[in-house]
């Protein structure tokens, strides 16, 4: 069989196919150069025409790393702001300094020794621990401690930053301060592009601090077993840390005066001071958030309900038809299944309580609902309920409800608002207080003659009647219709009374009119039934 050159001037095109000029023979193959400094991956087919297979080159031109700057001129250590390093905000009102004192743990000591060795000698230094034991703000205040404001300049490297460039940047720096590089999650840093063992190691002989934090779990990932991550940690100096306080921990924090401080104290429940502290501004903002008529005012309204309760001093868990109750609705199932979800895997809005069907509000929440200069406070109307419910719902934090309304209504009732006066004359009947009851009563219906109704009822109800029936009288011709509905029964139950006193005493004719009112009501009452 006879072939035909590929490149053969006389062969023929086929006839579907246009002709190929012919190639000069002087001239040599075309090369074309790849295109300059293309911004990614480049393939262009657009001005090719191709007649048989093709074999093509693929030019890749990845983005240079950005330049790790030299070490002279990275920031000195006090002028890094702390909430760039990882260390999470927490909530703060007025003046307040972006993050509160920090609180001595028990590892300092350990830590403090192994950094202030690090800074001199150079080497890596891991603080590990769950998600949000206060990994970060122990390293950095570890720093502050140990490494000098002046002397110590820091590289802030964040996630995914390529580090290949710090062997470079570390050589010909001045040799008499500290220089550290700060890898906020080590598990974010490693790899090619990352830390590396012979980075690690060229950094070391650098004399440079590279302060680590990992999570427990990445740390053991990572660390175990012969790849490339374990031999980056298996130099690594170690220090441990928990959510869990201990006893010395938690006397340190209660010798603490910063408000957030306190709030984590009194009001982190079952949560750590780190966790509290953290979780708070997200929980904060999602239900605010959430009031929005686009968003969920269901969900917020029932979170509310149970933030203003223990605004009111309930610290008990509440079943859901006490927050049904307070909002006038029930809430609906995803209401509650979007309330009670943890966030940070650490808290919901709502947490439960040691009963099934009981929530309380999430202690975070809590402490800056009590704070928030922006959340009005709990009025008359409010307070009162409160305590209603807790009596009702047989809960320990009754007398704590009723001693704190006594206290935050009493300047409103000084002023006379009546809502407030009211709820003050109810308030101190629950606390048995009667003389108290009866002043902001009485000082209500001078005000109202109308609500010597409320004065009528509670004299009753203590066995007043006499009393009783002056008050209801006044409301009556004032022309309260509930106060002659309550009058008519009361004076019958005064002359049943003083009936049955003379009919005891020898009269016949009361003796006979008694039996007659009794058979008359008893009839009535018959009919009111039926």
């Amino acid at each position: 069989m006879c072939r035909t050159p590929l490149h053969a001037p006389e062969a023929e095109a086929p006839p579907h196919v246009a002709a190929l000029p012919p190639r000069t023979a002087a001239a040599p193959e075309a090369v074309v150069p790849p295109p300059q400094t293309p911004t990614g991956d480049h393939v262009d087919f657009s001005h090719g025409t191709f007649h048989a297979t093709v074999i093509g080159a693929q030019y890749n031109y990845p983005a240079a790393p950005t330049p790790v700057p030299p070490a002279g001129t990275w920031p000195q250590l006090r002028a890094v702001r702390r909430l760039s390093l990882g260390i999470r905000p927490v909530r703060r009102f007025g003046d307040e300094s972006g993050l509160p004192p920090y609180v001595r743990r028990d590892a300092d000591a350990v830590l403090d020794r192994i950094v202030g060795d690090r800074l001199r000698s150079g080497g890596l230094v891991v603080v590990t621990g769950e998600p949000l034991s206060g990994k970060s703000r122990s390293a950095w205040a570890a720093l502050r401690r140990v490494g000098g404001s002046v002397r110590t300049r820091v590289h802030n490297a964040q996630p995914g930053t390529d580090l290949r460039g710090l062997p470079a940047a570390l050589r010909g720096r001045e040799r008499s301060g500290h220089h550290v590089v700060w890898l906020d999650d080590l598990a974010g840093h490693l790899g090619e592009q990352g830390l590396t063992a012979g980075l690690l190691a060229q950094c070391v002989h650098e004399g440079a601090l590279v302060l680590a934090t990992m999570r427990d779990e990445d740390y053991d990932t990572h660390r175990f077993g012969d790849g490339p991550t374990a031999r980056v940690l298996s130099g690594a100096a170690t220090v441990e840390l928990s959510c869990r306080w201990s006893e010395a921990e938690l006397a340190r924090l209660a010798e603490a005066a910063d408000p957030r401080l306190v709030d984590a104290r009194v009001h982190r429940g079952a949560l750590g001071v780190t966790q509290f502290l953290a979780v708070g501004p997200g929980l904060w903002e999602e239900w605010r958030r959430a009031r929005r008529p686009s968003a969920r005012p269901s969900g917020h309204e029932l979170v509310g309900a149970a933030v203003d309760l223990a605004r009111c001093g309930i610290a008990s868990a509440v079943p859901s038809s006490m927050l049904a109750a307070w909002t006038g609705r029930s809430p609906a199932e995803d209401d509650l299944e979007w309330a009670t979800r943890p966030r940070l895997a650490v808290s919901g809005l709502l947490v439960p309580g040691e009963v099934p069907d009981t929530w309380r509000a999430s202690g975070p929440l809590v402490a800056d609902a009590l704070r928030s200069p922006d959340l009005p406070p709990v009025g008359p109307k409010g307070w009162l309920s409160a305590a209603e419910m807790a009596r009702a719902h047989d809960l320990g934090d009754f007398g704590t409800v009723v001693r704190s309304g006594r206290t935050a209504l009493r300047a409103r009732g000084d002023e006379g608002d009546p809502d407030a006066m009211f709820a003050l004359a109810r308030l101190a009947g629950f606390a048995e207080d009667d003389g108290e009851a009866r002043f902001w009563f009485r000082r209500l219906a001078e005000e109202d003659p109308g609500s010597a109704l409320h004065f009528g009822r509670y004299l009753a109800q203590r066995g007043d009647h006499a009393e009783a029936v002056r008050q209801l009288e006044v409301a009556a011709e004032a022309g309260n219709l509930a106060a002659v509905r309550d009058l008519g029964p009361l004076l019958l139950d005064r002359a049943e009374h003083w009936l049955a006193r003379a009919a005891a005493s020898g009269s016949r004719a009361a003796a006979t009119e008694l039996t007659a009112l009794r058979e008359a009501r008893a009839a009535n009452r018959a009919t009111v039934e039926e």
